[in-house]
């Protein structure tokens, strides 16, 4: 049952989006944010989404959908530092997540879109996930967003007061009478609300004052996620401010959560039921932005934080076309999906609507995550801060005037799966692939693969061998040439990094600090 605070709350956001209009002149920004969601999620992109996406599908049937979109990195923390910087973690100083007693964060030295816009009259918010750090100074109130509703972390990263699906399964945290739970990941997960400048707790070095719930309620967090979207964007029918709404779901990272009307909604199992939800979420969104009257001034992104975690078997995605068969084959196994260098680890759903602005196209143009600072700065006519070099490019005019003109080359960091934390590993050159570092990453079926150092690098032709099963004979031409190509594109990125301003995470935790909304006791709050 609901709590009756939360079930108020619901009510009285959802009706008033109902009513009112907008007169924005300056566009808005949305940029929805799946969780380990691959690009076969998308019904619109492969035969494993089917069915469960229609709204999402509707985006890219309204928009641009593309088929060559990647992020910054194929893991949590590392990608949605790079999505908000505009920056690779080499430079942004964020290359393996944050956990539950980081005494840190995001660096301050580094500029997310919010602290950006913001200052430009902008008003601000996140809804969902941030994992960026929880401390003052790098909770999202901090980093140039009014409002924040959301987890501090993945949803596996504490307990609630129910088992959810996960392998294995995630169990419900012990009762607030058997005193202080043990800390780490068996800590409740707190739902934070935010709203103004900084947070309340700050002389504890904390911001636990800010914690509306904990255990945050997952049978009724996608109702209220849905409910705070739409009270943001109705506020556009009495302020005259543009607005920027970030939204990073925890669908569909395990352990698989719904309300109870959607267990069991898709026939699927779990991780289907899930992703229906989060689509269910899209469908409120896009709901309110027409009630709003901002349907049509309004610049929507839809991508995911990376690929599907296969360790989780049934309790993950679709890599669509993207198969990773060498690591499969010559690499004796292991996942090449999330953590990895693969395909399947950071291409992902990409989409982007404006209606009336935007001449729906499928696009093949090689963008990244990364863009979306440099992008959005262009189109609100905001100057890219010059004190640094970014890694995104403005695809403004991908977005408005056709062009197929996006990077020609990319870098992929190591993520985790093996080889140095950052380290860029991966290079993407026109059609060419270079993967210097294999192995590592756990399948469904506990297998790494062997974990290898590849100099020269392996080399795949993603036009002809979109599953990267096919390692070229880099020692005859013309392949051999293209490896000393990519080499000196590595090099020239490096000393672009080593030689321009970039930042360094302090990494140091503290049990201390892990949210506990009445610590030093039971970290059980009901909502405020």
């Amino acid at each position: 049952i609901i709590n009756m605070a939360v079930e108020q709350l619901i009510a009285t956001v959802l009706f008033c989006f109902l009513v009112g209009r907008s007169n924005a002149k300056q566009p808005n920004f949305v940029i929805l944010f799946g969780d380990d969601w691959g690009y076969g999620d998308l019904g619109a992109n492969w035969k494993d989404g089917e069915g469960a996406t229609p709204n999402l599908d509707k985006i890219a049937e309204e928009g641009i959908r593309f088929t060559d979109f990647h992020v910054g990195a194929s893991v949590c923390s590392v990608s949605r530092a790079a999505l908000l910087t505009g920056r690779l973690g080499v430079r942004n100083g964020v290359v393996h997540n944050f956990n539950e007693q980081s005494l840190f964060g995001l660096p301050r030295t580094e500029k997310t879109i919010a602290e950006i816009l913001k200052p430009a009259g902008y008003r601000t918010g996140i809804i969902g996930k941030w994992h960026l750090g929880t401390t003052p100074g790098y909770h999202p109130t901090f980093r140039g967003f009014d409002r924040y509703l959301g987890l501090p972390y993945s949803v596996d990263m504490g307990c609630t007061n129910d088992a959810w699906y996960d392998k294995p399964v995630k169990q419900a945290c012990p009762g607030p009478e058997h005193g202080m739970p043990q800390k780490g990941n068996q800590l409740p997960i707190p739902l934070y609300m935010s709203n103004g400048t900084n947070c309340s707790g700050e002389e504890s070095n904390s911001c636990n004052g800010d914690i509306f719930q904990q255990p945050a309620n997952y049978h009724e967090l996608s109702d209220l996620y849905s409910a705070y979207a739409a009270e943001f964007i109705h506020n556009a029918t009495t302020d005259p401010a543009p607005f920027f709404l970030y939204v990073p779901f925890s669908h569909v990272h395990v352990p698989q959560y719904t309300t109870p009307r959607n267990a069991g909604k898709s026939g699927r199992g779990p991780f289907y039921d899930s992703l229906m939800e989060l689509d269910e979420t899209v469908g409120v969104i896009m709901d309110s932005l027409k009630s709003a009257g901002v349907d049509d001034n309004t610049l929507i992104f839809v991508t995911g934080d990376n690929g599907p975690w296969e360790v989780k078997c049934n309790l993950t995605g679709s890599k669509g076309p993207y198969e990773g068969l060498w690591q499969k084959n010559e690499g004796k196994g292991g996942s090449s999906a999330k953590t990895t260098l693969w395909e399947a680890g950071h291409r992902v759903v990409g989409l982007a609507r404006w209606m009336g602005t935007i001449q729906p196209r499928v696009s093949n143009a090689t963008v990244s995550s990364l863009d979306f600072l440099p992008t959005i700065l262009s189109v609100a006519g905001i100057a890219l801060p010059s004190d640094r070099v970014f890694d995104g490019i403005d695809i403004s005019s991908v977005l408005l005037h056709g062009s197929e003109s996006g990077h020609e080359t990319l870098f992929h960091p190591n993520s985790g799966a093996s080889g140095p934390d950052g380290k860029l590993d991966g290079v993407r050159w026109k059609n060419w692939k270079a993967i210097y570092q294999t192995g590592g990453a756990p399948a469904c079926d506990g297998s790494k693969g062997v974990v290898a150092r590849h100099d020269p690098p392996l080399l795949f032709d993603l036009s002809k061998d979109p599953a990267e099963e096919h390692a070229l004979d880099t020692s005859q031409e013309p392949y051999k040439d293209v490896v000393t190509q990519i080499a000196a594109l590595l090099a020239q990125q490096m000393h672009s990094v080593n030689s321009t301003m970039h930042s360094i995470v302090n990494y140091d935790t503290d049990v201390k600090v892990e949210p506990c909304c009445d610590a030093p006791n039971t970290c059980h709050c009901t909502p405020k």
